[in-house]
């Protein structure tokens, strides 16, 4: 008796949605063909440039990351390239700091307690990451990219 009132209640409160749902015929799916639609594939494709992302733990690496940052987007403003600054903390109270592009490692130094050795070791990043992206760029010009694109390379 039990199963049968709680069978009746179910109907009655599901059975005006599948009725709804039905009147309304809801287009779950697009009639045209992907292969016909007019979608840039340029335009499906937008990436952000210019970032820094910050994947350090400790203080140290937040005192380099905030040099590194400032400095970095001071002197330039129209950065094209993501950047990544990650930190390997080490026993001996002290962090190996990296400065990566595509997972491929531009810089990589020690770096001991002390916020002017911070700044020192975010100004020797920044020459490193200049002379990297001038190198980057002038090799993507020249890439022979005729059956793959950059990222695929």
């Amino acid at each position: 008796m039990k199963f049968y009132i709680l069978f009746k209640i179910c109907i009655f409160f599901l059975f005006p949605l599948i009725v709804n749902g039905a009147e309304n015929k809801i287009i779950l799916e697009s009639p045209k063909a992907l292969e016909e639609s007019s979608i840039d594939e340029v335009d499906d494709l937008i990436e952000i440039d210019g970032l820094i992302i910050d994947r350090t733990l400790t203080r140290l690496g937040k005192d380099f990351y905030f040099s590194f940052s400032i400095k970095m987007n001071s002197k330039h403003n129209d950065l094209d390239v993501n950047l990544t600054v990650k930190e390997r903390p080490t026993a001996l109270s002290g962090s190996i700091i990296g400065v990566y592009h595509f997972d491929k490692v531009i810089y990589r130094g020690a770096l001991s307690p002390g916020q002017r050795q911070a700044e020192e070791k975010a100004e020797q990043a920044i020459e490193a990451v200049d002379r990297y992206i001038v190198r980057w760029q002038t090799e993507k010009l020249f890439k022979d990219t005729y059956d793959l694109d950059f990222p695929e390379i």
